[in-house]
């Protein structure tokens, strides 16, 4: 034993001076690069070549950002997340499509390594993921996606395609977990994703407001198909600087019922204000999003909130004006194109709707009869760029979960299904468990939040978005960590056995 102590010992102290000479090495060599750039990125522009300039100005900013992914993980996550934020944003800018999604998986690679490295020999980056139902239902789903590049209706180039971005999901997964460690970085981790999104969606309500900037027109008119799409009822529907429509509703929507039920529960009235303002602007961007889908979210988060806190008198309260709020909505006779829109959700006679009716009655025969599905990204768009002389080329998924079981068959259907009712039935067990009054706020809205969007993948891709994708596997890990900070508040409850999974 002492051996093996002592070997660790010298093992931990050789690691740290290792991270010592790196760093007062690697910081000098990074400052003189940064500087000859700076040289050289003004000798460009002097001499009238500025599209050199912005490219080494982009240089510039990969350096720093990879940087803090490595030496400061923390700082470098945060940064990731503001990169995914804006990742449409520059194309619209230039007019031009930019891989930068692809330039945020390669940082959560690098944001990987760093964390790992950086986090060897901290206590509280400790803790036992796997000794969570969601993550044994997440690593189920992520066994069966590797099965299916052996489905034979499968292609290799759409498979890859897909999996690379699946796997940096999963890899933010672990990396939430590690560095997100303590109470005061999960109040910082919720405050900068509300904070976010409320820009987002302020930037989605001047757009309804004040109208479009002329670079944002010209980009959405250079794609008739997709401007036909977008130009609903006489009005142009609102992204935000987001990838869509869908995108930014979801994330509006999603947030909203987050900030809506931080503030219900929140006893400070000036943080309550806060929060309900960030949510009254919230639902506005989700509203003028103008995605029919999104309109639910709200109701369904708030039911489940009613649901499992139904003795608390402020939450019949909150019934009541959600159901006033929605009859609102349906029978207000005020003729608005975004209210309109939104009431075309409850249409039964709605054109769009009854094709989509259609459409997945159609398919279904196929769905019975390929229990592991087409293949991964067969079906839609996807399918016509990989494989275009698949049945599913150019099919339509209008639906989340019709996108699932036409990849990836009933059978990855099924397992996804039940991966969203652990996180449903976890959610709800450690509110009830955990003690502490804060981190029960917290599991209670993240698992309404994440309800909210589970139920519209009824009608939409909902899951796989950045940067939408990136919180929805945070929190995953996340409320793990909330039950771990309880336990550790309760020292004389960490002894006694724990429900396998939960």
């Amino acid at each position: 034993m002492k051996d093996i102590s002592s070997y660790r010992h010298s093992s931990t102290a050789r690691g740290n001076v290792f991270k010592k000479i790196f760093a007062k090495i690697g910081q000098p060599v990074l400052f003189a690069i940064l500087f000859l750039l700076t040289i050289i990125a003004g000798y460009f522009a002097a001499n009238g070549a500025a599209f050199v300039t912005f490219g080494i100005g982009g240089a510039l900013l990969c350096i720093m950002v990879v940087y803090n992914c490595v030496f400061h993980p923390v700082r470098g996550y945060y940064l990731i997340i503001i990169i995914a934020f804006f990742s449409s944003f520059p194309q619209r800018i230039i007019n031009k499509d930019l891989p930068i999604s692809t330039f945020v998986e390669v940082l959560i690679l690098f944001l990987f390594l760093g964390t790992i490295w950086r986090t060897r020999g901290d206590e509280n980056s400790r803790g036992n993921l796997l000794r969570s139902g969601i993550t044994i239902f997440v690593l189920i789903n992520a066994l069966y996606f590797v099965v299916e590049v052996f489905n034979p209706n499968n292609t290799a180039a759409g498979w890859l395609f897909s999996s690379k971005r699946y796997a940096v999901y999963l890899l933010f997964f672990v990396i939430s977990y590690k560095l997100i460690n303590t109470p005061e970085r999960f109040r910082y981790f919720l405050k900068f994703w509300l904070a976010m999104s409320f820009i987002a969606a302020l930037y989605g309500c001047w757009q309804q407001w004040v109208g479009f900037f002329p670079f944002e027109l010209n980009y959405l008119k250079n794609d008739p198909h997709e401007y036909a799409l977008l130009f609903q009822g006489g009005v142009i529907r609102k992204f935000s600087f987001l990838d869509g429509v869908v995108t930014f509703g979801n994330l509006a929507g999603s947030m909203a019922v987050l900030a809506t039920i931080l503030a219900l529960t929140e006893k400070n009235k000036k943080r309550r204000n806060r929060l309900a303002f960030v949510a009254v602007i919230l639902f506005l961007g989700m509203s003028y999003s103008g995605t029919r889908t999104t309109t639910i979210m709200m109701p369904a988060g708030i039911a489940l909130y009613v649901l499992t806190t139904l003795k608390n008198k402020a939450t019949l309260m909150t019934l009541f004006v959600t159901i006033m709020g929605v009859l609102f909505v349906i029978f207000a006779p005020i003729d608005n194109p975004t209210l309109n829109r939104m009431r075309s959700t409850f249409d039964s006679k709605d054109e769009s709707l009854n094709v989509r009716t259609l459409n997945r009655k159609s398919i279904q025969p196929y769905i019975y009869e390929h229990p592991m599905g087409g293949g991964i990204a067969a079906s839609g768009v996807e399918g016509m760029r990989f494989n275009p002389g698949h049945p599913l080329a150019g099919f339509p998924p209008d639906s989340g979960l019709l996108k699932l079981a036409l990849d990836m068959g009933w059978i990855g259907l099924a397992l996804n299904i039940l991966m969203y009712m652990m996180i449903l039935y976890q959610g709800i067990y450690y509110y009830f468990r955990i003690r502490n009054e804060e981190y029960q706020r917290y599991v209670i809205a993240i698992t309404c939040s994440l309800f909210s969007v589970m139920v519209t993948m009824f009608a939409q891709v909902s899951i796989g978005q950045i940067p939408n994708a990136l919180f929805f596997y945070a929190v995953l890990a996340l409320m793990k960590r909330l039950m771990e900070f309880d336990e550790k508040e309760r020292p004389s409850l960490t002894n006694k056995p724990e429900l396998a999974y939960l």
